[in-house]
C-alpha cells in the first residue's frame, strides 16, 4: 500500500460521517468572503461563502487534509488548523442554516472562486477521487438540510394562490371599483380575523389564510360578489392589487362559499 493509499485509510477512520450540527452562542449573518466554521458531532465543516444571495450563499468547501486533497489554493486561518485548501466542492447555505456557523476569517473571494473554478474542471482518478467522494457522504448533513429547504420552499409555494389584478379587473364594474379601492387609512391593522379565515395586509394587496376546515374544500371566493376565484380551498390565497388597499374595506366586500355538495 502506497503512502496515499494509507494516509486515506487513516482519514476515512479518524474522519467520520458529521450527523449533527451545533449551533454557535453567538451567531451572526454571514457576508462573501468570510470563511465559516460549522460544528459537528464529529468534526468541522469549513467553507468560504463566495456569493451573498439573500435567501441561499453558496460556499467552496475547505478542507485541512492538505495532501489528500490536491493543488487547490492554501488559505490561513487561526483556528482549530491554521493551513485549509480549496476544494472542488461546494454547498448552498440557507438563512436557518448561518445558526451554525461561526466567522473565523476573511478571503478575496475572487481567488477562491478561480481555485474552485479550474479543480471543478478536473477530471479526478484513484486516491484522490475516493477522498472527495467520501467527503461528500462525510459532509452530506449541508447538502440534505438545504434539499429540506427547498422541500419545505415548494410546499409553502404550492399552498399559496396568487391572483393579480389584472387577471381579475375585468370582472368590476365602476361602482365596484370604487368600493375596493376605497381610500386608505393613514394607520390600519395588519390582520382582520374573520373566524373562517383571517385577512392580512401585504405590500400592495391582501393575504386570505383559511381555517383548517375550509382547505381543501371545494369552493369559491367573492369580492364584491364577484367570483375571483373557484375550486378547491387552498392555505392561503393572495391578491395583488399593485396599489395599496384598505384592508378595512376589503374584509367588508369579501366572502367564502362552499359547495357542501361538492365535499371530498
Amino acid at each position: 500500500m502506497n503512502y496515499l493509499e494509507e494516509r486515506l485509510k487513516i482519514y476515512m477512520r479518524d474522519a467520520k460521517k458529521i450527523k449533527e450540527l451545533k449551533s454557535v452562542s453567538r451567531p451572526r449573518g454571514v457576508s462573501a468572503g468570510d470563511v465559516v466554521c460549522l460544528y459537528g458531532d464529529n468534526g468541522p465543516i469549513y467553507a468560504v461563502v463566495i456569493d451573498d444571495d439573500k435567501e441561499t450563499k453558496n460556499c467552496v468547501v475547505l478542507t485541512p487534509e492538505l495532501i489528500l486533497s490536491g493543488e487547490g489554493l492554501l488559505v490561513k486561518v487561526n483556528h482549530l488548523v491554521s493551513l485549509l485548501r480549496v476544494t472542488p466542492l461546494n454547498f448552498y447555505l440557507t438563512r436557518d442554516m448561518e445558526k451554525y456557523c461561526e466567522v473565523i476569517g476573511k478571503v478575496d473571494v475572487e481567488r477562491i472562486a478561480e481555485s474552485h473554478r479550474k479543480l471543478k474542471e478536473k477530471a479526478y482518478r484513484g486516491v484522490r477521487k475516493r477522498f472527495y467522494s467520501y467527503e461528500v457522504k462525510r459532509i452530506e448533513i449541508v447538502y440534505n438540510m438545504f434539499l429540506g429547504s427547498l422541500n419545505e420552499f415548494e410546499e409553502k409555494a404550492s399552498s399559496s394562490i396568487v391572483l393579480e389584478w389584472d387577471e381579475i379587473n375585468h370582472l368590476f364594474d365602476k361602482k365596484d371599483l370604487e368600493t375596493v379601492f376605497a381610500d386608505v387609512a393613514v394607520a390600519q391593522g395588519t390582520g382582520v380575523d374573520l373566524s373562517k379565515f383571517l385577512v392580512v395586509a401585504v405590500e400592495n394587496g391582501v393575504k386570505i389564510v383559511f381555517a383548517d376546515e375550509l382547505i381543501g374544500k371545494v369552493g369559491r371566493v367573492l369580492l364584491a360578489g364577484k367570483t375571483i376565484y373557484s375550486g378547491r380551498i387552498p392555505p392561503q390565497l393572495q391578491i395583488d392589487f399593485h396599489r395599496p388597499v384598505s384592508i378595512e374595506a376589503i374584509v367588508k366586500i369579501l366572502d367564502v362559499q362552499i359547495d357542501e355538495t361538492q365535499e371530498g
